[in-house]
């Protein structure tokens, strides 16, 4: 697993979430995808810790089914990088 399959997952979720009027939650996503870009492969584990437990989000912003698909691939793959991410 290498960061920028995350990237990827999480330009897929800041499309669809601003394409559908939902930019409080695109933000949040955002500003991770933002510092991941910066730091790449030493991006702190914090920022992937959060990335891996934000399931629940698609529950309190009333995600469409597309955009918990898209949530559950930028979970999964934070979760994978997470077991290389000292």
């Amino acid at each position: 697993m290498n960061v920028n399959n995350l990237l990827l997952s999480l330009e897929k979720i800041i499309t669809e979430l601003n394409k559908n009027g939902k930019t409080q939650s695109a933000l949040f996503f955002i500003s991770r995808y933002e510092e991941i870009k910066m730091k790449g492969s030493h991006v702190s584990s914090e920022v992937i810790k959060e990335l891996s437990s934000c399931r629940a989000m698609s529950q309190y912003a009333n995600f469409s089914l597309k955009e918990e698909e898209l949530l559950d691939n930028v979970v999964d793959d934070a979760i994978e990088l997470k077991s290389v991410i000292p």
